[in-house]
């Protein structure tokens, strides 16, 4: 893919202070950046799940502001890092404004570049999918809980526009592993893309 890091075409605030289901959709194709120890890396966002902050179960804010997801109630474009089953953690972009408790946990991207650092970071695994599935992704950019709170507005962590797709590219279904509000098609993700961590049920 022929894509050049450029801080001035990043995302600005107001992207992430849309509805979070708008977000998450439209984040697929979008690039996020990061710079580790001096070394830029970057992915396609190809795969991410909203979760909202009304009338959804299944979101962390569903039981009032915690400990654990306090990020989750800040402004848009805000990083929470949360872990799972205390070994792998998971990243975030809040959305819309502060208060409110929603975000959009990315699922899956497609390495541009970078993609040794990724490898360092994921065992050294060579596959398609070394950035597939929530854990990976965040595994394969190192985002840690120290991480929360972080924003997406500096030259070392930030978005960057890309490709845009028509609405016939982009899949929704149930988002997954969740057992609670399992109606509502919150996972947006680009069709036909290996890096998918999951196969694609519209």
């Amino acid at each position: 893919m022929n894509f050049e890091i450029n801080f001035n075409k990043r995302l600005e605030k107001d992207f992430f202070m849309q509805a979070t289901e708008i977000v998450a959709r439209n984040l697929i194709g979008k690039v996020l950046v990061r710079n580790i120890n001096g070394t830029y890396v970057a992915a396609m966002i190809v795969e991410a799940e909203a979760y909202l902050a009304e009338n959804d179960l299944a979101s962390h804010s569903a039981v009032g502001i915690t400990n654990r997801n306090r990020p989750m109630f800040e402004d848009g474009g805000t990083i929470y890092v949360y872990k799972i089953y205390g070994v792998h953690h998971c990243v975030n972009i809040v959305t819309e404004s502060k208060g409110k408790g929603c975000a959009v946990l990315i699922r899956a991207g497609e390495p541009i570049f970078g993609i040794e650092i990724f490898r360092q970071f994921r065992n050294h695994i060579n596959s398609n999918k070394i950035l597939s599935g929530p854990g990976n992704f965040a595994k394969g950019f190192n985002f840690t809980l120290s991480d929360n709170f972080k924003t997406l507005f500096t030259p070392e962590l930030f978005v960057q526009d890309f490709l845009h797709f028509d609405e016939k590219e982009i899949g929704a279904s149930p988002r997954i592993g969740i057992v609670k509000s399992t109606d509502l098609l919150l996972r947006f993700y680009l069709k036909n893309c290996k890096s998918v961590s999951a196969k694609p049920k519209d």
